[in-house]
């Protein structure tokens, strides 16, 4: 845009799939994408940035990356064959199993409960009690509050003190 300036774009109503963000780059002669949105990096729109449209610059994790931010149990398996610390954790497709795993635990031993897919920011509980903790296994995955996200959920060891995120950039 003239000027370096940013603006939205017009004609795509709010559509952020990977068809329409590439008809955009195109109509726009977009040097450089950078993409936030959870759903576009798991589709893989980066890849096909490179792929579509190989002088545009895009930013952000290929589809094979982005797999740490979609499934929040294949981070958990991740961590734990790499070696890199997490705090104690299960991965459940079953309610009922999860619900077992939780009343074995020891009433001291608080947990969080998260619906392993994209849920938009809002898929970890936080319960204080083991009761909680069954309610919020029962709420992810048999009422499905947070729909095909909580098809699979982790119970995690609950952990106090700071949290950080770190971004790193790097050229290959």
């Amino acid at each position: 845009v003239e000027g370096g300036k940013i603006k939205n774009a017009e004609g795509v109503n709010g559509k952020q799939d990977n068809e329409t963000v590439i008809a955009l780059t195109e109509r726009v002669g977009a040097a450089m994408v950078v993409v936030g949105p959870e759903a576009p990096l798991v589709d893989g729109l980066v890849d096909e940035l490179a792929v579509r449209c190989p002088d545009v610059l895009a930013f952000g994790p290929t589809k094979a990356a982005a797999e740490l931010e979609a499934s929040k149990a294949f981070t958990k398996d991740f961590l734990q064959e790499h070696g890199i610390p997490t705090a104690k954790y299960r991965n459940f497709t079953d309610a009922d199993e999860a619900v077992a795993y939780v009343q074995s635990l020891d009433d001291g031993d608080r947990q969080v409960v998260k619906a392993s897919g994209l849920a938009a920011g809002k898929g970890v509980l936080l319960p204080e009690t083991k009761e909680e903790t069954v309610a919020a296994v029962r709420e992810i995955m048999s009422d499905r509050a947070f729909g095909a996200a909580g098809d699979t959920c982790v119970v995690e060891s609950f952990m106090t003190g700071p949290e950080a995120s770190c971004f790193a950039l790097c050229d290959g």
